[in-house]
């Protein structure tokens, strides 16, 4: 594996995305932040009007997914951070979030600290809850993928497997492990092998879940590569929605500590494709938001908003700052989406 300059390395400390191409080497231009505890933005802050402001966390918090629980509120995780192998949020509206409890205190026996990236909760049709996340192999200088088991959504989650779900060491190691439930009941697992970081193909590929969602079953499908220009040299961190039987993918490409890091779309007729790209990334950066993406899907109250993050533009690849998390609204036409572009003063609230 490569290694990175200083900057990379700080920032891989809470990353949860590939780690074979360096950042840029030569140092950002330091300034002040634009947001800081109590002022718009921070989860302190009292909401204002209608609308709301993004980021709606404005402290690291990479790779977020967020769940309304049963109660009525919302909990939101991230990649391994904050003293946390799972980072927590919790929140009763979806705009303001405090610190939660470690969903995963205790990891897998093969496994041990330091790379918890990008987890994913799902609830299974038990009404229990199954959290996929990526964490340090049995040969550490690679990544697995591995399950844990929750009777709340909150946790704290129990993985007591003797060996990951997925491992596929001699191709980089697997990340970005993201389940799916269809409509006809069928569960899936999406991931990335994370071949860039070993110098072989990387793909995004799709395997059938057991019944009880802590096994694969059945054959391996490859779904997409990197093959446009703004992919750069990797595609990740997949999620899958199904609206009106076409199943959408949205995905991000490029490295995640640059400002080309963005989200593309894909849609497909099943959970195994073929999935068919959109062309062009349908969320890049702006001058609010510097390289959005790994992000997740929620649907509330009949509409769908994304949930990614995005560094501070002007703390690129700072872990000081962070890659905050922010919300933009997403409408559905057909296999075409519209993602709101990352906007600080958003007129429509959760």
């Amino acid at each position: 594996m490569r290694v990175l300059p200083l900057l990379a390395a700080v920032a891989l400390l809470g990353a949860a995305c590939s780690t074979d191409a360096p950042p840029p080497t030569e140092e950002p231009t330091v300034t002040e932040p634009t947001t800081s505890p109590g002022e718009a933005g921070d989860p302190t802050a009292a909401p204002q009007g209608e609308g709301f402001t993004n980021p709606v966390y404005p402290y690291n918090f990479p790779d977020p997914q967020i769940l309304a629980d049963e109660g009525g509120g919302f909990v939101a995780i991230a990649t391994n951070g904050n003293g946390q192998n799972v980072q927590t949020l919790v929140s009763d509206e979806m705009v303001s979030w405090t610190e939660g409890d470690d969903a995963l205190p205790q990891l897998a026996e093969w496994s041990y600290p330091g790379k918890v990236w990008a987890p994913e909760i799902i609830r299974w049709s038990d009404g229990t809850y199954r959290l996929y996340y990526t964490t340090r192999s049995p040969e550490p200088e690679w990544q697995c993928i591995s399950v844990a088991v929750s009777d709340t959504l909150a946790g704290p989650y129990t993985d007591s497997s003797t060996e990951p779900l997925i491992c596929e060491l001699d191709e980089g190691g697997s990340i970005d492990q993201s389940p799916f439930i269809a409509s006809d009941g069928t569960a899936w697992l999406y991931w990335k092998n994370d071949g860039n970081a070993k110098g072989v193909d990387t793909w995004i590929r799709v395997q059938q879940l057991t019944d009880d969602g802590l096994g694969v079953t059945g054959e391996i499908t490859d779904l997409l590569q990197q093959d446009l220009p703004w992919e750069g040299e990797l595609i990740e961190g997949p999620v899958v929605v199904e609206i009106d039987g076409l199943f959408h993918m949205f995905y991000s490409g490029n490295g995640f500590w640059t400002d080309k890091y963005a989200v593309g779309h894909a849609t497909a007729p099943s959970p195994t494709g073929p999935f068919t790209k959109s062309g062009d990334p349908v969320l890049v950066t702006n001058d609010v938001a510097a390289g959005p993406g790994h992000n997740h899907m929620i649907e509330l109250d009949g509409r769908w908003w994304m949930v990614y993050h995005a560094w501070e533009p002007g703390f690129i690849g700072m872990d000081a700052i962070g890659r905050q998390m922010w919300l933009s609204t997403v409408d559905f036409d057909g296999a075409t989406v519209t993602v709101q572009p990352p906007t600080v003063d958003n007129p429509e609230r959760p």
